[in-house]
């Protein structure tokens, strides 16, 4: 008996017991489905995750200054912020970063919202990957002449607007009994950013927490603007740092901080800190494909308890074709032939599983992922993988009723009723 036929013999013989066949592959459908989907969904999340870091740029430093321990001449200024950009050795960039809070009211939606307000300088678009998706950032003459006009965070445009290209609207933004006419230049994916340098400040933590149910809109504008809005000082409680390409992270943020400890005269080693925004990305993926795999390694396990069923069912088949067995063996059939055939319909049982598995997997990552807005990545070696797996499955719980039926002998065999 070749190969061909024994897979004739298997087919049929699964076909014939379907329901009880489908039962038994229950188990591989489950165990490769959730691998599939946790997978797919758990590597659509870190790609994701990894992509709003990049957003912020891969040669970019977060340095702030620990409100809790700062006095005011501690704080960052804006000569800082120039002299970090033109003396410190491997600074491209320097943007302040500002934080400011107000209420913005939306003049062609007739809508109002709680305004994050970010005051930085036009260095601050070289952090973004992307730059503006719609319209521009503002320029240095702009920044200079404290020109009411700002970039809209793309979540917030759709949040507040309904629709992305915001460019040319007009927002009204009030704070400490002042307010102001803002037009939006442009729209850039600065929302993560925003949170990012918003992150340091209390004042932001208290303010979500008092408006959960308020929409919110991010607001990119020039420092000089931001101050006349709210009334405040330009103290800096954060600077963003845009590396040259080519340079170490981490040795310019340390150039940074020593620099601000020399023009403050606080040597202090903990009141200024920088953030290599960089590593985030690998701590992220490090993070998210450590718990893939342990989630992925636990939805496997079924997989082992559905083979037992395979193991189970295929001694029970072994048992019913005792007398089979025997016609077979007694007509000179070889002991290799049995256990091809036993092993065959094994192998074919879990495969079929495994494909069944493999659809709803990548449907159930598909509507998981679709519920928070995000794209599963299901590459080609996983699809291989998951199916080389079944097969395996099968192979190695198949192998035991296999020779089980292979070493029976013939008058027994035909004896058995």
């Amino acid at each position: 008996m070749n190969i061909t036929e024994s897979f004739k013999i298997a087919i049929k013989c699964i076909r014939a017991n379907w329901m009880r066949s489908l039962l038994t592959m229950l188990g591989i459908i489950i165990g490769i489905s959730s691998v599939i989907m946790i997978v797919g969904a758990g590597t659509g999340a870190r790609d994701y995750i990894i992509s709003l870091v990049e957003d912020m740029g891969s040669n970019s430093i977060l340095v702030n200054v620990d409100t809790t321990k700062a006095e005011d001449n501690d704080y960052i200024t804006l000569d800082d912020v120039s002299n970090i950009k033109n003396k410190v050795s491997g600074v491209d960039r320097c943007s302040p970063m500002l934080m400011g809070f107000g209420k913005a009211t939306i003049d062609s939606q007739n809508k109002e919202a709680t305004a994050m307000l970010i005051g930085v300088n036009s260095d601050v678009q070289f952090a973004l990957s992307e730059g503006c998706s719609y319209g521009r950032f503002f320029t240095d003459e702009e920044y200079n002449a404290n020109s009411p006009i700002a970039v809209i965070g793309t979540n917030s445009a759709v949040t507040v607007f309904g629709f992305e290209d915001v460019a040319g609207e007009t927002i009204t933004v009030s704070s400490s009994g002042k307010s102001m006419k803002i037009k939006i230049c442009g729209v850039a994916n600065i929302d993560q950013l925003a949170s990012t340098a918003g992150g340091s400040s209390s004042m932001m933590s208290s303010m979500f927490q008092q408006n959960e149910d308020s929409l919110m809109v991010a607001l990119f504008m020039p420092c000089s603007t931001l101050t006349q809005i709210t009334g405040s000082d330009a103290k800096l409680s954060s600077a963003f740092v845009v590396a040259e390409e080519g340079q170490d992270n981490d040795a310019v943020g340390n150039a940074t901080i020593n620099y601000l400890k020399a023009a403050h005269g606080n040597y202090s080693s903990s009141l200024y800190t920088a953030q290599n925004l960089a590593t985030y990305i690998q701590i992220v993926d490090i993070i998210m494909q450590v718990l893939t795999a342990f989630i992925a390694c636990v939805g496997a396990i079924s997989l082992i308890v559905g083979g037992i069923g395979v193991m189970n069912i295929m001694l029970v088949s072994v048992t019913e074709r005792t007398r089979e067995i025997g016609i077979r063996k007694s007509l000179g059939a070889k002991t290799g032939v049995i256990t091809m055939q036993f092993l065959t319909e094994s192998i074919i049982l879990c495969l079929i599983g495994g494909l069944i598995g493999l659809t709803f997997g990548i449907v159930g990552a598909y509507a998981a992922c679709a519920i928070i807005n995000i794209t599963p990545k299901i590459s080609l070696w996983v699809v291989l993988l998951a199916l080389l797996f079944s097969s395996g499955v099968g192979l190695f719980f198949g192998i035991y009723p296999a020779r089980k039926a292979a070493k029976m002998s013939p008058i027994d065999a035909l004896r058995r009723e």
